[in-house]
């Protein structure tokens, strides 16, 4: 059988990238543009200065990653896009090139859930993909989510009910004046401190009406660190690390929650979050708890990237499902595909 490569786009938030992807999962190339170091100078992602820099760069980039590959336009089997969720003038500009290329290149073109994408972005540089059922956790700057993995089936046991993981680490790192994006300044700071001596409450606890629920909530925690912080001088690293440790015991409660109600085969950990060492360590030892195969993105793949838009799209090729081009973006929910 004759090799594939499908080309990914992705630009949902703030980071431009552009990869290709074999059919059997290995990275020929990715060429990523990230954004943060401008976006720090505000203290987060300014929807409006990312758009216009993925209008600059989406297209340079996707001619560094053709020729990273080694592969020509004619090499390209399909394009792959992500079209939800995200930002809007974002998404709408990795669209707009996708459909461009697709129309000029004569390619089929497959849009791309993002929380599908960063799933996919465990599979990459791996022999196997996991065997049905499997448990997803996507833990990024803009999702906590647990989703039950059938053949046919995708179903969300539970998100977040405010910040997402990712959402938390950045606005403690900012109430902190620690700097941005908070998840890595965090995670090394945690490295040196005393994770237990900060008492930090939080709404899902045992004796809760959410105790039994597969849901997620952060802001009770964000408002206890924010409290110490107020009080004024704090052990940094220790608080830092109390925090770090509390976000992950929670995800580490429902997920046990979630694999005591059901039998899976694999556990897949992604997303921005799923770089943080806690959330590692946290997953090889509930897989390793549960006899699960464990899923884990490389480092590098653990952001937004091209790659992972390519990963997932690769069943729809083969199965033959592309996306007709009056397909829509949404922030939010699943928009509405011709």
């Amino acid at each position: 059988m004759s090799e594939n490569y499908i080309l990914g786009i992705e630009s949902s938030c703030d980071d431009t990238s552009v990869a290709v992807v074999s059919s059997d999962y290995h990275v020929l190339s990715v060429k990523t543009v990230s954004q943060t170091s401008v976006h720090r100078l505000f203290g987060g992602v300014i929807p409006e200065i990312a758009s216009r820099n993925h209008l600059a760069w989406v297209i340079p980039a996707v001619n560094a990653a053709l020729q990273d590959s080694g592969k020509t336009k004619d090499d390209i089997s399909a394009i792959a896009v992500t079209n939800y969720p995200g930002l809007t003038g974002s998404l709408l500009i990795g669209v707009s090139a996708a459909k461009g290329l697709a129309l000029g290149w004569k390619k089929p073109i497959i849009a791309v859930n993002h929380l599908n994408a960063h799933i996919a972005s465990a599979f990459l540089e791996r022999e196997k993909r996991p065997e049905f059922p499997y448990l997803a956790l996507v833990v990024s700057g803009g999702h906590t989510s647990l989703i039950d993995i059938s053949e046919n089936e995708r179903t969300v046991l539970g998100e977040t009910m405010d910040d997402a993981a990712g959402e938390a680490f950045d606005k403690i790192a900012k109430m902190a004046d620690l700097g941005y994006p908070g998840g890595p300044i965090i995670d090394k700071m945690a490295a040196t401190g005393d994770a237990k001596k900060y008492n930090l409450p939080y709404l899902l606890k045992n004796n809760n009406k959410y105790a039994d629920d597969i849901v997620f909530s952060f802001s009770g925690i964000k408002s206890a660190v924010k409290r110490f912080l107020d009080e004024g001088e704090v052990d940094m690293p220790s608080l830092m690390a109390s925090f770090q440790n509390r976000i992950v015991e929670l995800i580490e409660r429902k997920v046990k929650l979630a694999l005591s109600r059901k039998k899976y085969t694999a556990f897949v950990v992604s997303g921005g979050v799923s770089a943080n060492s806690a959330v590692r360590k946290m997953a090889e030892s509930t897989a390793s708890k549960y006899g699960l195969a464990l899923y884990m993105p490389e480092l590098k793949y653990c952001q937004d990237n091209g790659a992972m838009v390519a990963a997932a799209a690769m069943p729809e090729f083969f199965k033959g499902n592309f996306s007709d081009l009056d397909f829509d973006v949404s922030p939010t929910v699943r928009p509405k595909i011709h």
